[in-house]
């Protein structure tokens, strides 16, 4: 007997959200701070791209889309810099 689309999809969500024998990671692990020094690397970047994409943009509508990649970018650095930051911090704290 044939099954609409809905009944299909439904079918397919369930076998992927329910499968028991995925593997999935059993613990969450804490990024090293050479793994977090890195992302912020890539961050620090993708903001200094942004920002010059910023200094060259001419139209209005990618002066928009320029002011919002550059916020962004300068949100995702600030977020990998903090994490480094903290992660340091319990480093000192925990040789202490």
């Amino acid at each position: 007997m044939p099954r609409t689309l809905a009944e299909r999809f439904w079918a397919i969500a369930g076998r992927l959200l329910y499968d028991e024998e995925e593997d999935l990671p059993s613990e969450w692990r804490e990024e090293t701070r050479e793994e977090l020094a890195f992302q912020v690397d890539l961050a620090k970047q993708e903001w200094l791209d942004a920002l010059s994409y910023f200094n060259q943009a001419v139209d209005p509508d990618l002066v928009d889309h320029a002011v919002i990649s550059l916020q962004a970018a300068e949100r995702k650095y600030m977020y990998w810099l903090k994490r480094l930051k903290r992660l340091v911090e319990q480093a000192d704290t925990a040789q202490s």
